[in-house]
């Protein structure tokens, strides 16, 4: 927001040279009590230096210096929201810029950053009437135009932002962010030569834009032009190595591009030649390396190590405590055990959770709402301040478990909207009476935590996760040793999968399964809806590949059909608490949060039908298939998933039929399947260019790379293992 501070110099430059006998303006010339304007003008002007200097925290108790002498002085107001902003505090730069507004209606720069404030802050209508003032105010504001058009396009109205982008770059051509925001716009409408031209230019203007350089690529790689859209990736990387949409969107194109070559399509080889030496020198590169071996498990132990090998060192994570005086006879008791929750599409993960909660010897935090802990860049973020800061920093990152009403976003998956996670899992629809709302006392909760913390001398990601879980339960009043952590994991990328690992070398694994035909269906269809094809074919995939990983032969691993935990409760939780070492208790056949009554997740397409019924009720599994695949795509899938399902009990063996059905099914890999022939329909995109997708090569490739599994051995070799049930 240093455009605040720029703008009002030059602001106050004008004001200046208006008045030839320098004459301070009107706001800044009042003299209020024994304060003459001209030093509130020279305070001023000193804030402003120091705040274009970055020197922030000197710029604003000199703001804070002239609302001491004049509480209503615009500019000082406007400033200090301008550092409000810049720090996050959208709600108090609101609040600083209405004032400004108040005392100088008539500028238009305060109606632009009041604009900037609202639009974090969600309001954008506000935001949207905030812009449009400045405008009124001022017409040949290039910024406001290019604000304008973002809040335009965030409400949908694309044709309208476009035009404001447009005017913008009428006032101001060598504007390379509106460029940039009008091709991503032009993007959205499926404009994609139109959306490339405004990258090229906006690139013509500022060549190291790295973001700039990786939406390009995605454009490319939406138009089949994979041997520039990885240029694009190599170029992006080699400015910024470590931007992890535009590695994620690599390994795509690049996986693509082999496909391709192993069809007998000529492609140079973009695998590492193009990238600069900083970026193979990152984990990112080690990361992307084992994501392409990955799609043969069996042959990815070297890469999964090296994978491993290349995180930042954990001895560099480590925070220094306060433990150095303390006895570690003395040290609070923290949970010696975890076990880790994955899904399996939709296969009531959600309802498990909830049944697992309550139990005297196992702490779990309610919903997904730590599945991102150890994502990339998270440590980091939680230990800036230090092992003081940690518990507040984690607060911060987490508000959703201190107020399930929070909008803020947990750590997800790239591109994912994980906001309002709360109000999403049923975690304010709460109790008998479904009107609870999930809390935390956050002060109480911090205050433990540290308290926990003080018996350690060094504190990493792996300890201080059970010390989240200790001091959880200590502020919820639990009163029962709780030895064992549950911790909902979910579905981690692959950063976040090893780190987890390496630092909970001994944890278990336990994975919720379903018929994997249902499972999938049950998954897909608000993108399928939405004709989202790569979140289907990306869940698709997913689904293949969760039941073959390499920690199911590393780590002690099961998994747990719902289907027996809805037909057969008593002996499949019997069987469940001899794996985990605990005892049955009555709280594992009830599903709560926190203990309170959980009536389901209210995403799935039985929460209405299955509210008022117990949970055990078996119309989830009793759900029909055919509603997105057809009866080819059936098939298909159902031979793909043979060995699975003839290990979980959802298939009788018979190794000639499914012999047979591999080799009926690979000719059909080589072209649509008969829901994406729907999806093209629907999108209006030719089949031939359909085809031609990076998006739809992976998919295929995924595919085919399952299918050359199976028709090798059969089976596919680090399959994940049935709970035992007598």
């Amino acid at each position: 927001m240093n455009r605040v501070a720029k703008r009002h110099q030059k602001t106050l430059a004008r004001r200046a040279a208006r008045k030839r006998n320098d004459s301070p303006p009107r706001t800044l010339g009042k003299t209020v009590g024994a304060v003459p304007g001209h030093r509130i003008s020279e305070l001023i002007q000193n804030g402003i230096r120091l705040h274009l200097a970055g020197r922030v925290q000197e710029a604003e108790p000199i703001y804070r210096q002239v609302l001491d002498i004049d509480p209503d002085h615009a500019d000082a107001n406007h400033l200090l929201g301008g550092l409000a902003h810049q720090a996050g505090y959208h709600e108090q730069a609101r609040e600083l810029i209405s004032r400004a507004i108040a005392a100088a209606p008539n500028q238009s720069l305060y109606h632009f950053n009041l604009g900037t404030a609202l639009q974090e802050l969600g309001r954008l209508e506000d935001a949207l009437a905030s812009y449009q003032k400045a405008l009124a105010i001022e017409p040949s504001f290039a910024d406001a135009h290019n604000y304008l058009g973002v809040v335009l396009g965030s409400l949908g109205r694309m044709g309208d932002a476009v035009a404001s982008y447009q005017r913008a770059l009428v006032i101001k051509p060598d504007f390379a962010e509106a460029h940039r925001n009008l091709g991503a716009t032009l993007r959205k409408m499926g404009r994609l030569e139109d959306a490339v031209t405004s990258y090229q230019k906006a690139l013509a203007i500022q060549p190291d834009i790295a973001e700039a350089q990786g939406n390009l690529g995605i454009i490319f790689q939406k138009m089949g032009r994979l041997g520039d859209a990885v240029a694009c990736y190599h170029k992006a990387l080699s400015t910024t190595p470590d931007i992890a949409e535009v590695w994620n969107n690599l390994r795509i194109a690049t996986k693509a591009t082999q496909f391709l070559e192993g069809r007998g399509v000529p492609q140079r080889d973009h695998y590492k030649g193009g990238l600069s030496h900083a970026a193979r020198a990152t984990s990112d590169f080690a990361l992307f390396e084992y994501y392409l071996e990955g799609f043969r498990p069996h042959e990815a132990d070297e890469s999964f190590r090296k994978a491993v090998a290349a995180l930042p060192p954990k001895a560099s994570e480590e925070v220094s405590g306060n433990g150095a005086d303390r006895k570690p006879a003395d040290s609070p008791h923290l949970p010696e055990k975890l076990v880790a929750l994955l899904h399996f599409g939709r296969s009531g993960t959600g309802f498990f959770h909830g049944l697992i909660d309550g139990h005297p010897e196992i702490s779990t935090l309610p919903s997904i709402y730590l599945r991102g802990f150890f994502n990339a860049g998270i440590w980091e973020k939680l230990s800036a301040d230090g092992w003081l800061g940690l518990p507040e920093r984690f607060a911060d990152e987490f508000a959703v478990l201190f107020d399930a009403t929070s909008p803020k976003p947990i750590p997800g998956m790239i591109r994912e909207d994980t906001s309002h996670t709360g109000i999403n899992d049923g975690m304010t629809t709460l109790g008998e009476g479904g009107d609870e709302s999930l809390s935390l006392d956050r002060g109480k909760f911090c205050s433990e935590a540290v308290r926990l913390m003080e018996y350690h001398e060094n504190i990493d990601p792996g300890l201080f996760l059970l010390i989240v879980h200790a001091a959880f339960e200590k502020t919820i009043g639990t009163k029962t040793d709780k030895h064992t952590v549950f911790y909902h994991i979910h579905n981690p990328d692959d950063f976040s999968k090893l780190n987890f690992l390496r630092y909970m070398p001994d944890a278990r694994l336990v994975m919720t399964v379903r018929e994997p035909i249902q499972s999938c269906e049950s998954w897909i269809p608000v993108p399928f809806e939405k004709n989202d094809y790569d979140t289907v074919i990306t869940r698709i995939i997913a689904m293949l590949f969760a039941i073959d990983q390499i920690p199911f032969r590393t780590q002690d691993s099961i998994g747990i059909r719902l289907e027996d935990l809805k037909r057969n409760p008593k002996a499949t939780l019997r069987a469940l608490c001899a794996w985990l070492g605990v005892d049955e208790t009555p709280s594992l056949y009830e599903t709560t949060a926190q203990g309170k009554k959980w009536w389901g997740d209210p995403s799935s397409p039985e929460y209405e039908k299955s509210k008022a019924k117990s949970p055990f009720d078996e119309a989830p599994i009793r759900r029909a298939v055919g509603q997105i695949f057809s009866e080819k795509d059936q098939f298909v899938l159902r031979t793909l998933f043979y060995p699975f399902s003839v290990r979980f009990g959802y298939r009788e063996p018979d190794p000639i039929e499914f012999i047979n059905n591999l080799r009926e099914v690979r000719p059909l890999l080589d072209d649509m399947l008969d829901f994406e022939k729907v999806m093209s329909e629907k999108s209006g995109i030719d089949p031939v260019q359909f085809k031609r997708s990076g998006s739809y090569l992976v998919f295929h490739a995924g595919l085919l790379d399952r299918w050359d599994v199976l028709d090798e051995f059969g089976d596919y070799p680090n399959m994940l293992t049935p709970l035992e049930i007598d």
